[in-house]
């Protein structure tokens, strides 16, 4: 695994790179959920490294991502679709060889890459979602049309502590507290490596409050019509507890022709890549091997 810097048409962007299988294996592109960054989900696909040629990228004001992150500027879940179009367009006319793509994700990362591929729809061999964040489709609808709803994830977000005195100082504000009660020690240190900035007054979040406040508040409401422009096998891993992805949700998921796979993991949550990582592995294989 080697990080890189990857010139895109929006800018420069940030990856973790994985080229082991060499040059005729199958592109895969990882991405990432709010306030998470590539490295985290190291774990989940350093053993895929033999099989695929792996690329986790930070989203714009994310982990290592050098990109412009004005909360006020994010409005929609499409910039960030956006952003992944341009860095699949740069990796494309590189080592990636136009070659099709396979996307994974988690969470926002899920539905981004889900939006993503719909724009590109010839150029996409598979889509394996773990909980992709959405919003329920009828509200989706009422969101289309202008309604405005509540959004506790992004209230709660604004109201975090984003500076630390030091990384031992997060690490000791996190471990086994909220949604970082079930990680184990290796991925909490590889969120706080690959999420965090060291400054003169100590360690910040890399990703503050104020833009994964904005992230949240910008969800999409077009995960339904991406959905359907789909012409490639996917499959979706939904969490048991706490999960993004409704049943209703999950049987349209599961009722898409190109759908091999849509269910709930038993005993997990919505970190389910973490939990259950040799089933998110078994999953990308089936849709993409």
């Amino acid at each position: 695994m080697q990080r890189t810097r990857i010139e895109t048409a929006v800018g420069t962007m940030s990856a973790l790179v994985w080229d082991e299988a060499g040059p005729d294996a199958l592109n895969l592109h990882f991405a990432h959920a709010t306030g998470m960054n590539a490295q985290l989900y190291a774990r989940l696909l350093a053993p895929l490294a033999g099989q695929f040629r792996i690329i986790a990228s930070d989203a714009r004001g994310h982990g290592h991502s050098p990109l412009p992150a004005d909360p006020a500027l994010l409005t929609s879940w499409d910039d960030f679709a956006d952003d992944l179009d341009h860095l699949l367009t740069a990796l494309d006319r590189g080592a990636s060889g136009g070659r099709p793509w396979l996307m994974a994700g988690h969470s926002m990362g899920a539905a981004v890459s889900l939006l993503a591929a719909a724009r590109r729809p010839s150029q996409i061999a598979g889509l394996v979602l773990a909980d992709p964040a959405m919003l329920p489709f009828d509200v989706a609808a009422q969101v289309r049309a202008g309604a405005v709803i509540p959004n506790p994830m992004a209230d709660q977000a604004v109201r975090r502590r984003g500076m630390f005195s030091s990384r031992a100082d997060a690490r000791a504000a996190y471990a086994g507290r909220g949604v970082f009660a079930r990680w184990t020690d290796e991925d909490l240190d590889a969120y706080l490596d690959g999420g965090m900035i060291d400054t003169a007054d100590g360690a910040a979040l890399a990703c503050t409050p104020a833009f994964e406040s904005a992230t949240f508040r910008a969800v999409s409401p077009h995960v339904e019509s991406a959905l359907a422009a789909v012409a490639a096998p996917l499959a979706l891993l939904a969490g048991e507890h706490g999960s993004t992805v409704r049943d209703a949700e999950l049987a349209v998921f599961a009722a898409h022709p190109h759908c091999r796979m849509a269910h709930r993991l038993p005993g997990t949550s919505h970190f389910l890549p973490l939990e259950e990582p040799d089933a998110v592995r078994a999953a990308i294989i089936a849709v993409g091997g």
